[in-house]
């Protein structure tokens, strides 16, 4: 398997960051993930981050331990939000800063998808449409 990748981290990072936020809601360590969250937002390394939480196996770093589609298969992107295809609106949207890999569509709403990683910020279209 090849090696999983910084660039990989920081998509699956971005993935699972709603996932994380809620999970450390409930168990009462949202300030330690926030911590990380502004780490990789200012710049800092997101398979630390993904090591931290145990999203990628701390000593190989070679594979996820969690993906967003549940296969595990490299390289992880978000699956998208809905099979139904959207009511309004067409096409792929990228990450809104240029920083990673992910590719996203709109919900079964209609509503564009967002970056969790900058403060819910709405991904940009790529001006690819199905």
């Amino acid at each position: 398997m090849a090696e999983f990748s910084e660039g990989d981290a920081l998509v699956l990072w971005c993935a699972m960051l709603p996932d994380l936020r809620r999970v450390a809601a409930a168990g009462s360590w949202s300030e330690r993930l926030e911590r990380a969250a502004t780490r990789v937002r200012d710049g800092g390394a997101a398979l630390d981050a993904c090591r931290q939480f145990d999203l990628v196996d701390a000593a190989a770093a070679s594979e996820p331990t969690r993906s967003t589609d549940g296969s595990g298969a490299l390289p992880i992107y978000p699956t998208t939000r809905s099979p139904l295809s959207p009511r309004t609106g067409r096409g792929d949207y990228r990450c809104p800063r240029g920083r990673c890999a992910r590719r996203d569509r709109r919900n079964a709403a209609g509503h564009p998808p967002v970056c969790a990683l900058f403060d819910d910020e709405p991904m940009l279209p790529t001006g690819a449409t199905p």
